[in-house]
């Protein structure tokens, strides 16, 4: 009992070890997962302030003195006017731009403004108006009065030589345009992305969307205090006051902005997977408890039968008859020399069906079967030999045999024989007791039956749980690879290529004009486009290629050992291929078409951020300029 209840101890040890093991690998996962997370929506975002502090600065830099008086406004309005709305087309997370003079007033701005509103008020001005400072200026988020969507002014101030300011130019980006970004990354059902000030941690964008957060700032929260101590990116756990969920968080400054990038995974999310590998534990745990007690009471039940017969064998003489007239083993006796019963003792009826008159006189294995009788005899005089050579472990002999009763049935019985020494030590007689174990070995049998589908059940789940990792690796849309394998990929694979000196390319592609398809079709008309496209591609890639679902209609594949030129070549071979394709819808057949941004290690970058944003730019310039083409990432 103390055997069977330290194994199961041990068997539920190890797998409470094995699972506390799976979930720190999770969490572990998680917080790299997070971190992952923030830190490419933070690449996306450094380029796109690059991209407005760019614009900021060739405005300040170019336009003259004058174009910031209110005289001179007329004779530079359809300059000014035509150079921000070509600004704003260039990139779509623009919603305008407006430029005030020194004393607020809205000299120049997009069409549905009205030129000569006073903006004196509002914090980008004042910020300039009140200081010889630079730089840019982040405003809080307000509603656009033309879009009705939340914008975020950022500012910077066009000063003379006296450094005298002569104007202030606002940028205007859509968070609309940024909430899509943030949609674009898998967090988990309750997970969430947020974009926050560093300096007060007041919110700019959440998704999912709380409108009554937006430029809040945190207040005596361990994030903050982090911010305020200079800590750039890391980790964090904790409980979120607006909803209780659990989550680790990654978060990270974006470049030198003021700005903070914070991805949220929640453990009901990153926990579902180790939560029915406990389950599952649990099951075979209970399995194992019950075979160790279904083997345990066999085994007692045996050792109580055995010790009830050794009690009965410790008997005086005077009851050993009785004990043996009423014993339902068979206790007999069997002459050496002749090998044949001198006595049976009346329960042999009742096991064999045979009395004892008629077993008594007859050879020893008269009944047992030929392999058995063969192994009988072997096993007698190899105890007789071991006691002639005056071994007295030999004296007691226990043979499992098989024996035939005398209606023909075949059983299992187990003897005990004992050697009966004389005077001089010689073995003359064999005192025997033959038990029926039929029942024991059926029930042997039938737990080793239930050992081996046990193991077997065991390794089933071993291969489920390695079909649950490939799962979680591909796409359940495309069967291609997902986001987070990419991730994992592309680390290495920039690795290697740095450390071996061999070429690597990246292909960013998306279907054009896909949301068309899906308000048009509908989203299963769309779905079957991205498994076409996924098929198309999948089969003409090499073995050591990695194609991946990057997000909603956006796909990825990663060329190891590829130079640019080579993967130029694959990609058109792509474009071509999705262009001749025709998919069945009705009564007519669907075609549509793919846009493909290139980039490759060294050549445009050493980072997987970089290639991945290389990549990104390429295939935002085939989308402007026209789409269905194939655009190398240019410097």
């Amino acid at each position: 009992m103390l055997f069977s209840l330290l194994t199961w101890l041990a068997v539920a040890c190890l797998m409470v070890f094995l699972l506390q093991e799976e979930r720190r690998h999770a969490e572990r996962k998680a917080e790299a997962d997070a971190l992952g997370v923030s830190t490419l929506l933070e690449a996306r975002l450094a380029g796109i302030l690059q991209r407005v502090q760019s614009d900021l600065e060739h405005l300040t830099l170019t336009l003259p003195g004058e174009a910031y008086r209110a005289d001179a406004a007329m004779n530079w309005g359809v300059r000014v006017v035509r150079e921000l709305g070509l600004r704003s087309r260039l990139f779509p997370e623009i919603a305008g731009f407006l430029i005030l003079d020194a004393s607020g007033t809205l000299l120049y701005a997009p069409k549905g403004r009205v030129e000569g509103e006073n903006f004196r008020d509002r914090s980008y001005f004042k910020a300039f108006a009140n200081s010889r400072g630079g730089g840019l200026f982040f405003s809080e988020v307000q509603n656009d009065p033309l879009s009705g969507r939340p914008v975020l002014n950022i500012a910077a101030p066009a000063r003379n030589d006296a450094g005298a300011l002569l104007g202030v130019v606002v940028a205007q980006v859509d968070l609309t345009y940024l909430a899509q970004c943030f949609d674009s990354v898998g967090v988990g059902a309750s997970g969430v992305v947020s974009l926050r000030r560093v300096e007060d941690g007041s919110l700019i964008l959440r998704r999912p969307f709380v409108p009554d957060l937006v430029n809040r700032p945190l207040i005596n929260h361990p994030l903050q205090q982090q911010l305020d101590a200079g800590v750039r990116s890391g980790t964090l756990r904790m409980r979120a006051t607006l909803d209780g969920v659990e989550r680790i968080y990654g978060f990270r400054r974006v470049g030198e902005y003021p700005l903070l990038i914070i991805a949220g995974l929640a453990s009901s999310d990153y926990l579902a997977e180790w939560r029915h590998a406990c389950l599952r534990a649990g099951i075979v745990g209970l399995l194992v408890l019950l075979a160790l007690g279904l083997a345990l009471v066999r085994v007692l039940r045996a050792g109580a039968r055995e010790a009830e017969v050794a009690r009965r064998l410790r008997d005086s003489e005077a009851r050993y008859r009785t004990l043996a007239e009423n014993s339902h083993d068979v206790i007999w006796t069997v002459d050496i020399p002749t090998r044949r019963y001198t006595y049976a003792s009346p329960s042999i009826s009742e096991m064999t069906g045979y009395t004892a008159g008629e077993v008594i006189g007859q050879p020893v294995d008269s009944w047992l079967t030929a392999d058995s009788a063969a192994r009988l005899a072997r096993e007698v005089d190899l105890s007789l030999r071991r006691i002639a050579a005056g071994d007295p472990a030999a004296s007691v002999l226990v043979s499992e045999l098989e024996l035939v009763c005398k209606d023909g049935r075949q059983i299992f019985i187990e003897v005990v024989a004992s050697y009966l020494l004389d005077e001089d030590g010689v073995a003359r007689s064999i005192l025997g007791i033959t038990r029926n174990v039929s029942e024991r070995k059926a029930a042997e049998s039938a737990l080793k039956e239930s050992n081996r589908q046990l193991h077997a059940r065991i390794e089933e789940i071993g291969r489920l749980q390695v079909a649950l990792q490939e799962l979680a690796v591909r796409d359940s849309l495309t069967g291609l690879y997902n986001r987070r394998y990419l991730d994992e990929t592309l680390e290495r694979e920039v690795s290697r290529a740095r450390r071996e000196g061999i070429p690597l390319s990246l292909v960013m592609l998306d279907i054009d004009y896909f949301k068309r398809v899906n308000d048009t079709y509908g989203h299963q008309v769309g779905d079957e486009v991205l498994r076409t496209l996924a098929a198309t591609l999948s089969a003409d890639i090499r073995a050591e290629d990695v194609a991946c679902r990057y997000g909603g209609e956006e796909f990825l594949i990663l060329l190891p050992n590829m130079p640019l030129g080579n993967a130029m070549q694959r990609a058109e071979a792509w474009r071509a291929a999705v262009e001749r394709l025709s998919i069945a819808h009705g009564n007519f057949r669907l075609t549509f078409t793919i846009s493909l941004g290139v980039s490759a290690y060294p050549d445009h970058g050493k980072t997987p951020d970089e290639l991945t944003r290389c990549a990104d730019q390429a295939l935002y310039k085939a989308k402007r300029d026209g789409r269905n083409r194939v655009v190398i990432h240019y410097d």
